[in-house]
């Protein structure tokens, strides 16, 4: 089974957005975006990125979020039409980020637009849509798990939570795959551990996910929203964030993470894990973990 990580694209232009669209928290968003942003994220970087994912032939792709810059109905109707394009490369597992999410008013467009690809019970409903995660994804031998962090915040802060019940639900989906003898993908926004980043941008409730995560010794998991590429090894659980896919400086090139996982023997499975980042002529792999694990 290979699944490709690819987030925080940030592919929506905001340069048609009237004044009146951009008030409160998005006008600071819309500045940000206009004075810095605009120039990390490039969409022929991403169609860069896109054409290297497509060629190494995924089965599923992880969608780590920020498809937007500051959530306007606007925004996830033009992500939508890129969703579309990505998902003719393969089956798409997106999880929302904060600039998605990026006002309360954000939830019901993007419920309604990006619904196929978040992989959510029919009856969710727009104004509690954490109730519906965690959204698992079994294959054989495997169980792909995706979790929401994205909540709308207040001006200045990038903070995500997942809150108690999303993580007590965590805590049996995890249980079941183990269970199973399953290899477990996590896929979150947000950086699951505490101490990974500051505190306007860190998980609220890190300290118990990692608790529920390191509990169940979960394989990998997959994260974005810092737009540079890191790796942590917690225990037996590996932890990759990947950088922007429409990064375009030398400080933050593109990436994106092919995980391939393989059953060795009942109850074991091997893991690949390359991180390939845009360089001179192309993409290149840039980095490589290789582990067997043991879910007996």
């Amino acid at each position: 089974m290979r699944l490709i990580h690819i987030t925080d694209p940030h592919l929506t232009p905001l340069d048609a957005v009237p004044a009146h669209r951009r008030l409160g928290k998005r006008m600071l968003g819309y500045l940000s975006w206009q004075r810095r942003r605009r120039w990390l994220h490039r969409p022929q970087r991403l169609a860069e990125t896109l054409a290297a994912v497509e060629a190494d032939s995924p089965d599923l792709i992880l969608l780590g979020g920020d498809l937007c810059q500051i959530g306007l109905p606007e925004e996830i109707a033009a992500a939508t039409d890129w969703l579309r394009r990505l998902n003719g490369i393969a089956p798409v597992l997106l999880v929302p980020g904060n600039h998605d999410i990026y006002r309360a008013d954000s939830c019901s467009a993007l419920l309604n637009a990006w619904r196929p690809w978040l992989h959510l019970p029919a009856d969710v409903d727009v104004g509690d849509m954490q109730a519906g995660y965690p959204v698992a994804m079994r294959f054989p031998g495997l169980t792909v798990i995706g979790l929401d962090s994205a909540v709308p915040t207040a001006i200045g802060s990038a903070r995500g939570r997942l809150g108690r019940g999303q993580i007590e639900r965590l805590d049996n989906c995890l249980a079941e795959a183990r269970a199973r003898g399953d290899a477990v993908c996590v896929l979150l926004h947000h950086p699951p551990l505490p101490g990974q980043t500051g505190w306007r941008k860190a998980l609220a409730d890190a300290d118990a996910l990692a608790v529920t995560l390191r509990a169940s010794e979960a394989d990998v998991v997959l994260h974005g929203h810092l737009h540079h590429n890191v790796f942590r090894r917690d225990g037996g659980m590996r932890v990759f964030g990947t950088a922007s896919a429409s990064g375009h400086t030398p400080a933050e090139p593109a990436a994106y993470r092919i995980i391939d996982i393989q059953p060795a023997e009942p109850g074991r499975h091997a893991f690949e894990v390359t991180l390939k980042s845009h360089g001179d002529g192309g993409f290149v792999v840039a980095g490589r973990e290789q582990w067997l694990t043991d879910t007996r």
